[in-house]
């Protein structure tokens, strides 16, 4: 016997997708969450931005998810008027010695289905954004933003009208396993609660590292080094009428410094890369010169005094600075021989944009 038939541990927006998934397919689901409300960490500290699918290595989990993950959260957000803007994108080489790497992230778009990916002209560019500069651009017109929290409000909604819940303030402690039962001990408001379910989902995103080996059925060969990449963000508060997003060409650990939008066509730029090892939300002002240096390549004449400390975001990486790409890694029980167990690590961007494709795949993993 079993309180109930999905737990998932996490309410960020992956595991508030996947406790959608299960709760519309008929499962009673408890998503847990050790924070006083949802997507505090991760999904709530990121641009907000609906990608097309253009980065990813061909067969990693990120090209398979997010260019499906693209098509699937415009026609959500359509569905349930959650905020969000098809604004396009455009990525920009700012020298001729970065156009044998654009050509690359053309071809690798062109591979993973990205739809109406182009090459354009520094004309092109300049006709829709005449405060950039460069020397070719790539034009994705798939490229968005969405109010973030809105969409996980959305999801949540979904799994209470299925007749489960989000329960906030509950740590998750420690799991055992009997018979193919999970027992879960949590603390919710001081008090220690025991719960049984049939499936166990860690989606608990920087600290699925360290929740997975609270797992005493699980052999720690499963359970990857998380390293932490923070992004800072400087603001502007500013509208400078520019309508698309502009990314530069990217580096190994992020997409590059970009200008991002928010809903009111406000500017902002990040996120860059700080390698850390603890969790630190604090943006350094004295990072404001490396970030204008960035920004005045493809923005030459942008007034430096505009940048503000915003805010920052911590990815939950599975290779080091250094080590090249890195991929989401979900684990069920083809990988580790227990059913009904899925470990989520390393879900970083694009988990937002990927989070209902990410959910259907978990959903198959526990079939």
């Amino acid at each position: 016997m079993t309180d109930f038939d999905a737990v998932i541990i996490g309410a960020g927006v992956v595991g508030l997708a996947i406790g959608r998934k299960l709760s519309i397919e008929g499962k009673s689901v408890a998503v847990i969450e050790e924070q006083d409300t949802f997507g505090t960490i991760t999904s709530s500290r990121n641009s907000g931005v609906i990608h097309a699918g253009v980065y990813y290595d061909k067969g990693s989990l990120k090209a398979k998810f997010c260019p499906e993950g693209n098509r699937r959260i415009y026609e959500y957000c359509e569905k349930y008027n959650v905020p969000h803007l098809n604004t396009g994108k455009f990525i920009v080489a700012t020298s001729n010695d970065e156009i044998e790497k654009l050509i690359s992230i053309y071809e690798k778009a062109i591979d993973a289905g990205v739809e109406g990916i182009k090459r354009v002209t520094k004309d092109y560019v300049n006709e829709h954004e005449p405060l950039v500069d460069c020397v070719e651009a790539l034009y994705v017109p798939t490229t968005g933003i969405v109010d973030q929290n809105a969409l996980m409000r959305s999801y949540i909604g979904e799994i209470e009208d299925s007749g489960s819940n989000v329960v906030f303030n509950s740590q998750f402690i420690k799991a055992t396993r009997n018979e193919n039962v999970f027992e879960i001990v949590i603390v919710a408001s001081g008090e220690e609660t025991k719960i049984k379910s049939g499936i166990l989902i860690n989606a608990s995103g920087l600290n699925a590292e360290n929740n997975a080996k609270k797992l005493d059925f699980l052999d720690n060969s499963f359970i990857p080094k998380t390293y932490l990449a923070k992004g800072n963000y400087f603001e502007t508060g500013k509208d400078l009428k520019i309508r698309h997003l502009i990314y530069p060409i990217p580096n190994e650990a992020s997409l590059g410094l970009h200008l991002g939008l928010d809903l009111g066509m406000q500017v902002r730029f990040g996120p860059d890369v700080e390698w850390v090892d603890d969790i630190d939300y604090k943006v350094n002002p004295n990072r404001l010169d490396a970030f204008y240096n960035d920004i005045k390549k493809y923005l030459p004449h942008f007034d430096k005094s505009l940048l503000k400390p915003g805010y920052s975001g911590i990815r939950p990486k599975l290779k080091n600075k250094g080590e090249g790409k890195s991929d989401f890694l979900i684990q069920g029980s083809e990988t580790h021989s227990i059913k009904g167990m899925v470990n989520l690590f390393g879900i970083e961007s694009p988990g937002l944009t990927s989070s209902l494709v990410i959910a259907d795949y978990v959903s198959e993993l526990i079939a």
